[in-house]
């Protein structure tokens, strides 16, 4: 996208006054989007991304920008306003670039263009009709179907020259159901690095189908209790409070600044022994996945917890820096109008020894959790909120009945350290995560999991 003897002009005036890095990102990425909803199509849309960035670096301290515009001048101009930040001379010159062979995993075997716009509504139709055979109170069926096609080149002062395609697919189904004024929803979002062989790959009938009984079945539903109980979390999905009460802590940000409450426990006990989570950006289409990150290091596989012992964190070239630590391929970004910084990637707990149905029968009471809506919490203080799309009571060992609008409430490091069975059914579920460099595609996942000791937040008495 970028000629390589404008991408060294560019470098050398961004190294011009004393930096001792620079890089130039550049992004197009265009976006398509089918949608039906209220039994109408509701969006066919197209956008395109397209513009660089330029960072400059020396020792600690960062400078950014940004243009859509891609020629000479353009990039020039900003690479000499970015410069003025510092006042030396050039210490790093650039003369040659190292090309880097990307390779062609995570490419589709189906790409966008193979089905017709119509062809992609009549899939999304059959999970529509599907919904509305349910029940009459489905008062909504809503499919999504979300395609990016991205195309990424980095010329760095490392001399390296990246470039790479990342495609991604996603199906966002949700039913809503209805009845005496009340609404109840039930959602899912496969999704991967993948082309339109995820939609050969997904039944969106029976996707549909159990989505609707689902939200119906959560009308019928009584009050979720209150208390202290034993929480059983399941696959999946379930994973999105480990992301967002573990993983965001362990990212390189969070740790350099000192705002996380693991910033000095590297190789010390954080959770219980049967624990043992990764960030895996290399994973085989997963919708977090990539071969190389946004600043150019390959993508890896790290274990963040080993038999409860925290053994790394996840790390970008800056924040790393700060740390005197190695990338560990976590630099990420929306687009190219973003400072990119260390984010989790395919990030879960890892299997353990016990079938779902012994760590149900080794309950005597308590709720389980198969899924959550999502929640929120303070990275500061690692306290969470979050909300159970579809949760439980156990009672004697056995799934009892159905509950809603369960709530779990607690800090992120009690919830690792009263983990006490670990299930052997790990599964990922797909999610968008929003932070300061944007929203970006990630999984979460885990096996069914037993914790101790979770406040539990309801309105149907106590447990």
């Amino acid at each position: 996208m970028l000629n390589k003897d404008v991408a060294k002009e560019v470098l050398n005036i961004a190294l011009s006054t004393g930096g001792d890095f620079a890089e130039i990102y550049i992004q197009e990425k265009f976006s398509h989007n089918i949608s039906i909803s209220h039994k109408r199509i509701d969006a066919c849309n197209s956008s395109l991304t397209y513009g660089a960035s330029i960072r400059i670096m020396l020792k600690n301290k960062c400078v950014f920008g940004y243009t859509s515009g891609l020629n000479k001048k353009d990039l020039i101009d900003l690479a000499k306003n970015l410069s003025k930040s510092f006042d030396g001379n050039q210490i790093v010159h650039i003369d040659e670039f190292n090309p880097v062979l990307v390779g062609k995993k995570h490419q589709p075997k189906k790409e966008h263009s193979s089905l017709t716009n119509q062809e992609k509504i009549d899939y999304l139709k059959q999970g529509e009709k599907a919904m509305y055979e349910v029940s009459d109170k489905i008062i909504n069926a809503t499919l999504n179907l979300i395609e990016w096609d991205e195309k990424i080149e980095i010329f760095n002062s490392n001399k390296k020259h990246i470039k790479d395609r990342r495609v991604r697919t996603r199906l966002a189904i949700q039913a809503t159901a209805s009845e005496n004024n009340e609404f109840q929803t039930s959602f899912d979002g496969p999704g991967g690095s993948e082309g339109l062989e995820l939609l050969d790959r997904i039944n969106v009938v029976e996707v549909s189908t159990n989505l609707a009984k689902k939200a119906l079945a959560l009308l019928k539903a009584p009050e979720c209790p209150s208390g202290k109980t034993t929480v059983i979390i399941g696959n999946q999905f379930g994973g999105v409070l480990f992301h967002e009460a573990c993983g965001h802590p362990l990212e390189g940000v969070a740790i350099s600044h000192k705002t996380s409450v693991f910033s000095d426990k590297l190789g010390q006990q954080i959770a219980s022994s049967c624990v043992s989570a990764v960030d895996d950006g290399t994973i085989d289409h997963g919708w977090g996945s990539f071969n190389y990150d946004d600043e150019g290091e390959p993508s890896t596989k790290n274990y963040l917890i080993k038999d409860g012992i925290l053994t790394n964190f996840m790390m970008d070239n800056f924040e790393g820096r700060r740390m005197n630590k190695p990338s560990t391929g976590s630099c990420r970004r929306q687009s190219y109008k973003y400072l990119p910084t260390t984010r989790m990637t395919n990030t879960y707990i890892d299997n353990g020894p016990y079938s779902v149905e012994e760590i149900i029968k080794a309950t005597k009471s308590g709720l389980y959790c198969v899924s959550f809506n999502g929640g929120s919490v303070d990275p500061s203080t690692d306290k969470f909120n979050f909300t159970a799309s579809e949760a439980y009571i156990i009672k004697d060992g056995k799934i009892d009945h159905l509950v809603k609008d369960a709530s779990l409430v607690g800090y992120g490091y009690e919830v690792l350290k009263n983990i006490d069975m670990v299930g052997n059914d790990l599964g990922r579920g797909q999610g968008m995560c929003g932070a300061s460099s944007g929203s970006i595609p990630t999984d979460v996942g885990q096996p069914t999991i037993r914790v101790q000791n979770i406040t539990v937040g309801g309105r149907g008495g106590k447990f």
